[in-house]
């Protein structure tokens, strides 16, 4: 079964495969960001705000699009709200970057650096299943590993945390390190929210 009436069909998924190119690409900025030296993080910025400019322009077409297709509105709902989870994941992902640049922060813990690593993973999967929207029977499998990947990626981040207070520190430097942790805990909820809806789109269409 058809998602999408053929004259609607590649100008939406082409849309939605662009935002899913924008999160790889964000997330791979991320994961380079937090391995470089302090004085080198600033250099990804610029792009990572253009990632999330251009996202939210795409999220304004992929409604619009929306807005002139002939699908049930369940359907229009669920995949403007899988557009805007990714694109909310995108505004996540420059703001793990750009708290980490702006408090200066030191050396990223192994454990943060694992958790961006399972981001990008998760973002890989996000582009795979938006190359198979066409088919949506599949798309379960999508939403069981986002939510194995957020699971994983939640202890990375709590490991990253109790690390941080076992090191002791200022109470500043504590506060900043946690709200790029909780940054990274948005995005990785963000993505498991795109899995969910994702997988309402496969129960629809059983």
């Amino acid at each position: 079964m058809r998602l999408f009436p053929r004259q609607f069909e590649r100008p939406l998924y082409s849309l939605l495969n662009d935002l899913a190119q924008l999160l790889t690409g964000s997330a791979e900025l991320v994961s380079r960001t937090l391995g470089q030296p302090a004085r080198d993080r600033s250099r990804a910025l610029p792009a990572l705000h253009e990632n999330a400019t251009r996202a939210t322009e795409l999220t304004g077409r992929i409604g619009n699009r929306l807005a002139e297709s002939l699908i049930t509105p369940f359907e229009a709902e669920v995949l403007y709200e899988l557009a805007l989870s990714m694109g909310d994941a995108v505004d996540a992902m420059e703001r793990i970057a750009e708290l980490t640049v702006s408090f200066r922060l030191g050396r990223i813990s192994t454990s943060m650096l694992e958790a961006a690593q399972v981001l990008e993973r998760a973002c890989d999967l996000t582009v795979e299943a938006c190359w198979g929207l066409p088919a949506v029977a599949q798309l379960g499998a999508y939403h069981r590993e986002l939510r194995r990947l957020r699971r994983h990626g939640t202890r990375l981040v709590e490991q990253s945390i109790a690390e941080l207070y076992s090191t002791g520190g200022a109470a500043a430097d504590l506060l900043r390190g946690r709200d790029v942790a909780q940054a990274m805990l948005d995005a990785l909820a963000l993505l498991d929210r795109a899995g969910r809806q994702a997988d309402l789109l496969r129960i629809k269409d059983t």
